[in-house]
């Protein structure tokens, strides 16, 4: 018969073998620290970038930025905030509504533009050259129109609102008696309303010209090329009159059509 185990042999073997299987286990992962009172550690709040220092400033930024990019449509006083890192508080203590953001947007615009028009213009009386000078104003104003957040996108809002229409037409007018002046005083023979008229023309020769270049950028050289050719040929009628020509600087307009 076979020999039966002492009892001492049975527990040592049994000791041995869940020593064994202990030792073969993976270690236990080491519990993580709880802080006193057995509560989990909150998570870090998200931080959240500064305000502007300037909120109308980025206001009228922001606004800038999303007429760019979705149009007028996509302009809301929730968008403008969230982008300009503002409460919605803050924007209505600015502004009444989109149209009020709209409209200071577009006189910002205007002013920076129409005064560094007027710096050009204001050249016209001591340069050789008047049409550098021009061309100068005209470039640097598409610059800025290209360049600023809202140049482009406020013209095409122009269609969709008779008061901002009125609102450019009354700045170009503005803008056009500064050009007078300083044609006045190159071509002393212009009356005061030809010149009036004359600058109108022009302008609204290169805003015109600027909004076609807008639309059609694979043409835009081009048509801004033509928009400085178009503009020449029309002030030098006036600037350096001919002898005896038909635009006689010191005539008055009419209000009929030539025949």
């Amino acid at each position: 018969m076979p020999r039966r185990k002492a009892p001492d042999d049975t527990r040592k073997s049994a000791t041995s073998t869940r020593a064994a299987a202990r030792s073969a286990s993976p270690p236990a992962m080491p519990a993580r620290a709880r802080p006193s009172g057995g509560r989990e550690p909150a998570a870090a709040p998200r931080r959240r970038s500064p305000p502007p220092a300037d909120p109308r400033s980025a206001i009228l930024r922001a606004a800038g930025e999303i007429l760019d990019e979705v149009g007028i449509d996509g302009l809301n006083t929730t968008a403008v905030a969230r982008r300009a890192n503002v409460s919605t508080g803050t924007v209505y203590r600015e502004f009444k509504d989109k149209q009020d953001i709209l409209r200071a947007l577009m006189q910002a615009l205007m002013t920076e533009r129409g005064d560094t028009a007027a710096a050009h213009y204001s050249r016209l009386a001591s340069e050789a050259d008047w049409r550098a000078v021009l061309a100068e104003a005209s470039r640097t104003a598409y610059r800025l129109r290209m360049q600023r957040p809202g140049g482009r996108s406020t013209r095409r809002a122009l269609q969709a609102s008779p008061e901002l229409w009125q609102w450019d037409l009354d700045h170009t007018r503005a803008l056009a008696h500064r050009l007078a002046q300083s044609m006045r005083k190159r071509q002393p023979a212009l009356t005061a309303a030809r010149a009036d008229l004359v600058a109108m023309v022009s302008l609204t020769i290169t805003v015109a010209l600027f909004d076609l270049a807008n639309l059609e950028p694979r043409r835009e050289k081009a048509l801004l090329g033509e928009l400085l050719a178009a503009r020449d040929a029309y002030l030098a009628l006036y600037l350096d009159p001919p002898a005896g020509g038909p635009c006689d600087p010191s005539s008055e307009p009419t209000q009929d059509m030539p025949t």
